[in-house]
Protein backbone atom coordinates (compact mmCIF):
# COMPACT_ATOMS: atom_id res chain seq x y z
CA UNK A 1 0.00 0.00 0.00
CA UNK A 2 1.21 3.89 -1.17
CA UNK A 3 -0.26 6.56 -0.90
CA UNK A 4 -0.55 10.20 -2.98
CA UNK A 5 -1.72 12.78 -1.44
CA UNK A 6 -3.49 11.00 1.11
CA UNK A 7 -5.65 8.51 -1.28
CA UNK A 8 -4.68 5.16 -0.69
CA UNK A 9 -3.93 2.56 -3.66
CA UNK A 10 -3.61 -1.17 -2.95
CA UNK A 11 -1.73 -3.64 -5.24
CA UNK A 12 1.68 -4.55 -6.34
CA UNK A 13 2.04 -2.27 -9.43
CA UNK A 14 1.40 0.86 -9.06
CA UNK A 15 2.05 3.61 -12.21
CA UNK A 16 1.88 7.43 -11.20
CA UNK A 17 0.20 8.98 -14.17
CA UNK A 18 0.81 13.20 -13.65
CA UNK A 19 -0.18 16.19 -15.64
CA UNK A 20 2.62 18.29 -16.51
CA UNK A 21 0.70 20.83 -18.50
CA UNK A 22 1.34 24.77 -18.46
CA UNK A 23 -1.56 25.36 -16.40
CA UNK A 24 0.63 23.48 -13.57
CA UNK A 25 3.09 25.97 -12.83
CA UNK A 26 0.29 28.48 -12.08
CA UNK A 27 0.56 29.55 -8.63
CA UNK A 28 4.31 30.35 -8.32
CA UNK A 29 4.55 26.32 -9.86
CA UNK A 30 3.56 25.04 -6.49
CA UNK A 31 1.41 22.49 -8.14
CA UNK A 32 3.95 21.03 -9.93
CA UNK A 33 6.01 21.41 -6.94
CA UNK A 34 3.79 19.38 -4.50
CA UNK A 35 3.13 16.83 -7.07
CA UNK A 36 6.92 16.28 -7.27
CA UNK A 37 7.18 15.89 -4.02
CA UNK A 38 4.36 13.75 -3.40
CA UNK A 39 5.33 11.47 -6.09
CA UNK A 40 8.87 11.00 -4.44
CA UNK A 41 7.43 9.95 -1.16
CA UNK A 42 4.83 7.45 -2.43
CA UNK A 43 7.92 6.15 -4.57
CA UNK A 44 10.50 6.19 -1.30
CA UNK A 45 7.74 3.65 0.72
CA UNK A 46 7.72 1.48 -2.14
CA UNK A 47 9.63 -2.19 -1.34
CA UNK A 48 11.76 -3.95 -3.99
CA UNK A 49 9.23 -6.58 -4.72
CA UNK A 50 6.61 -3.53 -5.93
CA UNK A 51 6.77 -2.51 -9.67
CA UNK A 52 6.38 1.34 -10.57
CA UNK A 53 6.14 3.17 -13.48
CA UNK A 54 6.07 7.18 -13.77
CA UNK A 55 3.95 8.85 -16.62
CA UNK A 56 4.17 12.99 -17.08
CA UNK A 57 2.12 14.10 -19.39
CA UNK A 58 0.88 17.50 -21.20
CA UNK A 59 0.33 17.29 -24.67
CA UNK A 60 2.37 14.09 -25.28
CA UNK A 61 3.59 12.06 -22.19
CA UNK A 62 6.91 11.39 -21.22
CA UNK A 63 7.50 7.58 -19.56
CA UNK A 64 10.10 6.84 -17.54
CA UNK A 65 12.40 4.65 -19.20
CA UNK A 66 15.59 3.24 -17.71
CA UNK A 67 16.40 0.81 -20.12
CA UNK A 68 15.88 3.10 -23.53
CA UNK A 69 16.37 2.15 -26.18
CA UNK A 70 13.64 -0.59 -25.17
CA UNK A 71 9.59 -0.05 -24.66
CA UNK A 72 9.03 1.14 -21.71
CA UNK A 73 7.44 -1.30 -18.63
CA UNK A 74 7.24 -1.74 -14.91
CA UNK A 75 10.08 -1.31 -12.60
CA UNK A 76 11.18 -3.10 -9.87
CA UNK A 77 11.28 -0.70 -6.41
CA UNK A 78 14.68 -1.29 -6.09
CA UNK A 79 17.06 1.30 -4.46
CA UNK A 80 18.59 2.66 -7.89
CA UNK A 81 15.59 2.50 -10.13
CA UNK A 82 14.11 4.60 -7.52
CA UNK A 83 17.21 7.12 -7.71
CA UNK A 84 16.81 7.23 -11.36
CA UNK A 85 13.03 7.76 -10.75
CA UNK A 86 13.69 10.52 -8.53
CA UNK A 87 16.27 12.03 -11.07
CA UNK A 88 13.53 12.02 -13.94
CA UNK A 89 11.02 13.74 -11.33
CA UNK A 90 13.24 16.53 -10.67
CA UNK A 91 13.83 17.43 -14.30
CA UNK A 92 9.99 17.60 -15.07
CA UNK A 93 9.20 21.02 -16.13
CA UNK A 94 5.62 22.42 -16.82
CA UNK A 95 4.21 23.10 -20.37
CA UNK A 96 2.11 22.84 -23.23
CA UNK A 97 -1.47 21.48 -23.58
CA UNK A 98 -3.09 18.59 -22.32
CA UNK A 99 -3.86 15.34 -24.36
CA UNK A 100 -5.62 13.18 -21.46
CA UNK A 101 -6.32 9.95 -23.45
CA UNK A 102 -3.08 9.42 -25.40
CA UNK A 103 -1.43 9.20 -21.60
CA UNK A 104 -4.08 7.29 -20.75
CA UNK A 105 -3.94 4.78 -23.08
CA UNK A 106 -0.36 4.03 -22.54
CA UNK A 107 -0.99 3.34 -18.82
CA UNK A 108 -3.83 1.18 -19.53
CA UNK A 109 -1.00 -0.71 -22.02
CA UNK A 110 1.15 -0.69 -18.92
CA UNK A 111 -1.39 -3.15 -16.71
CA UNK A 112 -0.76 -1.73 -13.57
CA UNK A 113 -2.79 -2.51 -10.58
CA UNK A 114 -3.37 1.17 -9.94
CA UNK A 115 -2.89 4.48 -11.26
CA UNK A 116 -2.79 7.24 -9.32
CA UNK A 117 -4.11 10.04 -11.67
CA UNK A 118 -3.34 13.79 -11.14
CA UNK A 119 -4.27 16.28 -12.94
CA UNK A 120 -5.99 20.03 -12.67
CA UNK A 121 -8.78 18.86 -15.07
CA UNK A 122 -8.67 21.88 -16.84
CA UNK A 123 -9.81 21.41 -20.91
CA UNK A 124 -9.94 18.95 -22.14
CA UNK A 125 -12.15 17.08 -19.99
CA UNK A 126 -12.53 13.51 -20.89
CA UNK A 127 -15.99 12.88 -22.48
CA UNK A 128 -18.55 9.93 -21.94
CA UNK A 129 -17.00 7.98 -25.27
CA UNK A 130 -13.57 8.27 -23.33
CA UNK A 131 -14.51 6.91 -20.41
CA UNK A 132 -16.48 3.84 -22.61
CA UNK A 133 -13.66 3.77 -24.04
CA UNK A 134 -11.65 3.55 -20.71
CA UNK A 135 -13.87 0.77 -19.01
CA UNK A 136 -13.55 -1.11 -22.30
CA UNK A 137 -9.37 -1.35 -22.53
CA UNK A 138 -9.33 -1.48 -18.35
CA UNK A 139 -8.93 -5.33 -16.92
CA UNK A 140 -9.23 -4.68 -13.50
CA UNK A 141 -6.69 -1.41 -13.29
CA UNK A 142 -8.09 1.51 -10.18
CA UNK A 143 -7.74 4.55 -11.21
CA UNK A 144 -7.41 6.80 -7.90
CA UNK A 145 -7.94 10.31 -9.11
CA UNK A 146 -6.62 13.49 -7.47
CA UNK A 147 -7.63 16.75 -8.70
CA UNK A 148 -6.21 20.14 -8.63
CA UNK A 149 -7.98 23.25 -7.91
CA UNK A 150 -8.11 26.76 -6.62
CA UNK A 151 -10.38 27.37 -3.95
CA UNK A 152 -13.05 24.89 -3.14
CA UNK A 153 -14.39 22.07 -5.10
CA UNK A 154 -16.62 23.26 -7.22
CA UNK A 155 -17.76 20.65 -9.81
CA UNK A 156 -18.35 17.18 -7.47
CA UNK A 157 -19.06 15.09 -10.69
CA UNK A 158 -16.24 15.48 -13.34
CA UNK A 159 -14.96 13.11 -15.35
CA UNK A 160 -12.30 12.57 -12.76
CA UNK A 161 -14.46 11.85 -10.25
CA UNK A 162 -16.50 9.80 -12.67
CA UNK A 163 -13.50 7.83 -13.68
CA UNK A 164 -12.99 6.81 -10.21
CA UNK A 165 -15.67 5.67 -9.67
CA UNK A 166 -15.89 3.55 -12.79
CA UNK A 167 -12.67 1.80 -11.23
CA UNK A 168 -13.28 1.28 -8.08
CA UNK A 169 -10.95 3.75 -7.39
CA UNK A 170 -11.14 7.24 -5.28
CA UNK A 171 -10.52 10.59 -5.50
CA UNK A 172 -9.59 13.44 -3.63
CA UNK A 173 -9.64 17.32 -4.33
CA UNK A 174 -6.45 19.54 -3.48
CA UNK A 175 -7.09 23.02 -3.51
CA UNK A 176 -3.60 24.00 -4.62
CA UNK A 177 -4.01 27.86 -3.26
CA UNK A 178 -3.18 26.04 0.33
CA UNK A 179 0.01 24.44 -1.26
CA UNK A 180 3.10 25.14 0.30
CA UNK A 181 6.00 27.22 -1.54
CA UNK A 182 7.44 25.40 -4.15
CA UNK A 183 10.90 25.44 -2.87
CA UNK A 184 12.59 22.32 -2.11
CA UNK A 185 13.60 19.17 -4.36
CA UNK A 186 11.34 15.80 -4.62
Amino acid sequence: QTYVFGVPGVGSKFLYLFDRSASMSGFEGRPLAAAKRELATSLRSLESTHQFQIIFYNNRPSVFNPFAPQPPRMVFGEDKNKRLAEDYIRGMTADGGTDHMLAINLALGLAPDVVFYLTDADDPQLTAADLAHIERRNRGIVFNTIEFGAGPQRNTNNFLVRLARQTGGRHAYVDVTRLPPSGGSP
